[in-house]
């Protein structure tokens, strides 16, 4: 009477072959210690439809005893189990094994698809990745096993192959991708959560080319259980990531136009300080004595003082503009911090973008302020220059002025 063969009694086998040649198929020789060794060696000779096994010498079935030495060949067929050298070439040579854990035994590490590994073997990883993709699989639309490829939808069809080797196991941070396993609920809200967790899926891999996108998720995968975390609290507060981020662009594009805007509407005013130095110096006289040509250029001297009070008014007025939107980026930020403290870090660059655009709009009027200040200085000293009676009044004010004069 034969006996059925099962995965375990072709481990059971091929573990005890001596001077092992890995093939395909296996060869070696299998020394019959035990009566399972009798058992499962008998029950892979029995099938060789699914095992391929064979004794490579002169023995037989029937005569097989406990303490023979037998060589055999062993090579199951592909549906019934896999023998590999190691994990790297299980997910190489049969690529659904991506996807589902086969019956397998590694020869490099003895380990088989049966045996209970620890949390650093790459076999535990292996099997973390397999559970992490059917976490995925909830959140897609459907999983393709013939394309290995998660397909999701949102403005048409994303696809995330599903493309991982060895080293993506070596690197994984495992645990935290067992932490999103239990990510996703039974029964309420189950939808809405699968449905946060594909938004992450795509936002983190949307810019990636298509052959990257897995590999990049188990690398990131903190970054990918953040941004699920900050989806769900806002979910769970009656929001959504997508809306919040919305107001926060429109308040980016709203407060750089308001920022530009402090510096654009005194443009044309700005164009008056080179324009007044010019008259300044078109326009005054050689004056000798309190003639018409000193009251000329006292009358000049004048009009730059009444247009560089004009001018610090108005960047006065300006500056006070920029300070009253200074306060409100900052309003924005506590009121942002406050209600959706979850997603405020996602947004602190945006804040901190208008905030520099803020401070480069106040250094211009700080130095449009100090050309106007050069500029009535400069038109003083071109006065002086020309018009004796009032240099000699200064003069004799200020002796200390001779040596400029």
């Amino acid at each position: 009477m034969t006996t059925k063969t099962s995965w375990p009694d072709v481990v059971l086998v091929v573990r005890g072959l001596q001077n092992r040649q890995e093939g395909p198929p296996i060869r070696g020789s299998f020394a019959i210690k035990t009566d399972d060794d009798l058992r499962a060696l008998k029950a892979c000779l029995s099938e060789p439809r699914d095992t391929h096994c064979a004794l490579t010498d002169d023995e037989s079935l029937g005569t097989l005893v406990i303490g023979q030495t037998v060589d055999l060949s062993i090579s199951p067929r592909l549906g019934f189990g896999l023998l590999k050298h190691n994990i790297e070439s299980l997910l190489a040579d049969t690529r659904k094994t991506r996807i589902k854990e086969p019956s397998f035994f590694l020869m490099a590490d003895g380990i088989s698809s049966t045996d209970v590994v620890g949390d650093e073997h790459i076999v535990s990883r292996y099997r973390a990745v397999l559970q992490f993709i059917q976490l995925l699989k909830r959140a897609a639309a459907f999983l393709d096993p013939d394309e290995l490829s998660l397909v999701f939808i949102k403005d048409g069809k994303f696809e995330l192959p599903i493309e991982y080797d060895a080293d993506d196991l070596e690197r994984l941070p495992l645990s935290v991708i067992r932490d999103l396993l239990n990510v996703l609920p039974e029964g309420t809200h189950e939808k809405q959560c699968a449905s946060i967790l594909a938004e992450a899926v795509i936002s983190q891999t949307e810019h990636l080319a298509s052959h990257q996108r897995f590999k990049h998720l188990l690398a990131n995968a903190a970054e990918l259980k953040k941004q699920f975390e900050q989806g769900y609290q806002l979910f769970a507060a009656g929001f959504s990531y997508e809306k919040v981020r919305d107001q926060v662009e429109a308040a980016r594009v709203e407060y750089s136009g308001k920022i530009h805007k402090v510096f654009s509407d005194i443009q044309n005013q700005l164009l008056g300080i080179p324009v007044a130095t010019i008259i300044v110096a078109a326009q005054m006289k050689d004056a000798k004595a309190v003639e018409y040509e000193f009251w000329v250029n006292t009358a000049v001297l004048t009009g730059c003082w009444v247009f560089s009070i004009l001018m610090i008014f108005l960047l006065h007025n300006q500056s006070h503009t920029l300070g009253v939107l200074r306060d409100e980026i900052d309003r924005q930020k506590r009121q942002l911090t406050k209600e959706y403290s979850a997603v405020a870090d996602s947004f602190a660059d945006t804040f901190l973008y208008l905030s520099k655009r803020a401070f480069t709009q106040r250094v211009i009027l700080w130095v449009i302020d100090g050309f106007v200040v050069l500029g009535l200085l400069l038109s003083h000293a071109v006065y002086l220059k020309l018009t004796l009676p009032a240099r000699d009044w200064i003069v004799a004010l200020i002796p200390a002025l001779t040596r400029w004069f």
